[in-house]
C-alpha cells in the first residue's frame, strides 16, 4: 500500500436527471440518467492512513469539517474490504458546495479513486462507479469523461455508470453562479419529498423516453434536441418539488430570471436552453459556436452574476 494517494474528480451535470431513489441505503435510483462531465470545476482529493487520529478526519477546503459522511463511506471498503485504521482525508472543491453543481459527485468519485489506489484495488471504472454510487449517487457518472449513463439496475451489481462517448458534438455548457452558498433543502432530503408528488411515476416514465431520445441526439450531435429535451426533463423535476405534499423551491428570483432570459434567447434563434439542479444555480446549454456571444448576451444583462464556460471533461484520474 502506498503512503498517499491523489485523486481529482471532475464535477457532471445530468442532461437526464436523477431525482429519487428505490434504494436509499444503496443508492438506487427510480431512473437511470445521462451526464456530461465538466472540465472546468473538479474536486482534488488526497488519503493517507494516519495512527495519530482517533478517527477518520477529514479536512475540506483548509477547515477540518464534520467527517461523518466520509466516515460512512469509508465503512464500505472496511466491511468488504480489508479492516483499517483511521485515514487522513485532504479535500479541495474547485465548486461551489452544496449549491447544485454536483459538488458532492465530483468529491466522493475522488475519495473512491484514491481509496481505490491507498488499497491497491486497481477497480475498474464500472466497479470504481458502484462504489462511488454509495457515497453520493451522481458520484457514479464523475469516473467517466464526456458524457456518462447511470443505469439504474436494481441492485448492487447492477446499477452502475458507463462511458458515452461523442467527442465531435461541440456541445457548450454557461454556468450562471447565481448563489454559493449551502442549499436549505438538502437533495437526499428533497428526493424523498418529491417522491411524494401525484406527478412523479408521470415524471419517471417520461425520463425512461428522455432518455432514448437524449441519446440519439448525442449521437447525432444535435445540440438543439439535446437542449430541448434536458430543459423539459430538468424543469418537470423541480415541478415535482412544487407539487409534492411538502412543496419546496430551490429556485430565487435570479433563477427565474435566467430562465426567461435564455427563454427569449431560443425564441430569437440563438441555441440557448436551461438545466438547473437541486439548487439555484443555471446552468446554460449551447454550441462553442455561440458560446461567446450568449455569455456576452448574460453579462450585459446580469452584471452582477459569475458565469463561466465549460466544455466535456476528463474521467477520474489517480496520482500514484
Amino acid at each position: 500500500m502506498s503512503d498517499i494517494i491523489t485523486a481529482t474528480a471532475h464535477t457532471n451535470i445530468a442532461l437526464i436527471k436523477y431525482w429519487g431513489k428505490e434504494n436509499v441505503d444503496l443508492n438506487i435510483p427510480t431512473t437511470s440518467s445521462l451526464s456530461m462531465t465538466l472540465d472546468k470545476f473538479y474536486t482534488r482529493t488526497s488519503v493517507e492512513f494516519n495512527n495519530s487520529l482517533a478517527q477518520d478526519t477529514l479536512i475540506l477546503n483548509e477547515k477540518e469539517v464534520d467527517p461523518s459522511r466520509v466516515h460512512r463511506f469509508l465503512n464500505i471498503f472496511r466491511s468488504e474490504v480489508a479492516d483499517f485504521g483511521s485515514v487522513l482525508v485532504i479535500s479541495k472543491n474547485h465548486v461551489p458546495t452544496a449549491a447544485g453543481l454536483a459538488s458532492s459527485a465530483s468529491s466522493f468519485a475522488a475519495l473512491t479513486g484514491a481509496m481505490s489506489g491507498l488499497l491497491d484495488l486497481n477497480l475498474m471504472p464500472t466497479q470504481m462507479s458502484r462504489y462511488a454510487r454509495r457515497g453520493s449517487g451522481s458520484a457514479s457518472r464523475s469516473i467517466f469523461g464526456n458524457f456518462a449513463i447511470w443505469n439504474k439496475g436494481e441492485d448492487e451489481e447492477s446499477s452502475y455508470a458507463e462511458s458515452f462517448l461523442n467527442e465531435d458534438i461541440e456541445l457548450s455548457m454557461i454556468v450562471a453562479e447565481v448563489s454559493a452558498t449551502s442549499k436549505k433543502m438538502s437533495s437526499t432530503k428533497g428526493m424523498q419529498l418529491a417522491q411524494l408528488s401525484p406527478d412523479y411515476a408521470t415524471w419517471v416514465e417520461r425520463s425512461a423516453v428522455q432518455l432514448k431520445e437524449m441519446k440519439a441526439a448525442i449521437l447525432r450531435s444535435d445540440i438543439e434536441r439535446v437542449g430541448l429535451i434536458a430543459q423539459e426533463n430538468s424543469l418537470a423535476m423541480h415541478d415535482l418539488n412544487w407539487n409534492c405534499p411538502e412543496p419546496f423551491d430551490y429556485f430565487t428570483d435570479k433563477t427565474r430570471e435566467l430562465i426567461s432570459f435564455v427563454d427569449n434567447c431560443y425564441k430569437e434563434g440563438l441555441l440557448a436552453f436551461v438545466t438547473i439542479d437541486a439548487g439555484p444555480n443555471v446552468k446554460i446549454i449551447t454550441s462553442r459556436a455561440q458560446e461567446k456571444y450568449i455569455l456576452k448576451r448574460l453579462q450585459d444583462n446580469f452584471p452582477d452574476l459569475q458565469f463561466d464556460i465549460a466544455h466535456a471533461g476528463p474521467g477520474i484520474r489517480v496520482e500514484v
